[in-house]
């Protein structure tokens, strides 16, 4: 029974994360040029054109910079919300595939896909929950989060693997080069989560099944994995997690994480430890 998920690449200079089942291979986000979306899905020995489908969480081009050469160039459907739509106009051409991602979620063979509405400066920016069908394990993706609102961590709280923004170190944030708005932007509400909400989040949302944690869209400028890493596991010392816990980096794939198999170890095998 497959149902695995890796990074193709999370931080500031593009997203994409990729989730396979047995029927089904989903991208949730395409922010990479399609030369470099190509690269990275032939690494994990996957064809561009088998991507069934790739869903849009917000407009920003860090997150769709190659939505419109995939949907032309390998016939990528792409799902997102109507506002999300209109806003990545400039990326389209009009003759895309394309399908609404209601509140209801959709469906892709064997996986439930639903959007979950956040807190970030973007028109109408969604994390997503992806459950199995066969196994009912889910996976939580929330980048970009601004703050977790309460729709937001309830939604999260019974994945059995969670992909979690960790972008800014608090200290590096303020003494950084980038201008007051700006660091006023990213640790505000409609921005981005810091490290030591993340601990907080993630402290919040472990439990027994949670088999793992990948940390995702670090700032290149005010973070770093080590950083984002120790924060977090900090946080998780005083609650019962012993799953994985790693960081996505930006220039290359993750491995790919088997969320199956991890939630097996956690219940019915060894502990796992924390790892990078």
């Amino acid at each position: 029974m497959t149902f695995t998920v890796a990074s193709l690449g999370s931080g500031s200079q593009g997203n994409a994360f990729l989730v396979e089942s047995d029927t089904a291979r989903v991208l949730i986000d395409a922010g990479f040029s399609g030369v470099k979306l190509a690269r990275r899905l032939e690494s994990l020995d996957v064809e561009p054109r088998s991507i069934n489908i790739v869903v849009v969480t917000h407009e920003h081009r860090d997150h769709t910079a190659g939505i419109g050469v995939g949907a032309r160039r390998w016939g990528w459907q792409l799902a997102m919300t109507p506002a999300t739509r209109d806003a990545c106009t400039p990326l389209l051409r009009g003759k895309e595939s394309w399908q609404i991602l209601c509140d209801t979620g959709i469906s892709v063979a064997d996986l439930k896909i639903e959007p979950i509405p956040t807190s970030h400066d973007a028109v109408d920016p969604m994390a997503i929950i992806i459950e199995h069908a066969p196994s009912g394990l889910r996976i939580g993706i929330a980048t970009d989060l601004g703050r977790p609102t309460t729709p937001v961590r309830n939604a999260l709280r019974e994945c059995s693997f969670l992909i979690l923004e960790a972008n800014h170190d608090e200290r590096m944030l303020r003494e950084s080069s980038y201008p007051w708005g700006v660091k006023q932007r990213i640790g505000g509400s409609g921005g981005h989560l810091s490290n030591g909400l993340a601990a907080n989040l993630a402290a919040e949302l472990a439990h027994p099944k949670l088999g793992g944690i990948l940390l995702a869209h670090l700032s290149h400028e005010c973070n770093n994995p080590d950083l984002a890493y120790d924060r977090v596991a900090e946080g998780l010392v005083s609650t019962s997690f012993s799953g994985i816990l790693a960081v996505a980096g930006q220039n290359k794939p993750s491995k790919r994480f088997d969320v199956c198999e991890l939630v097996r170890a956690r219940t019915n095998g060894p502990q796992l430890s924390l790892f990078t």
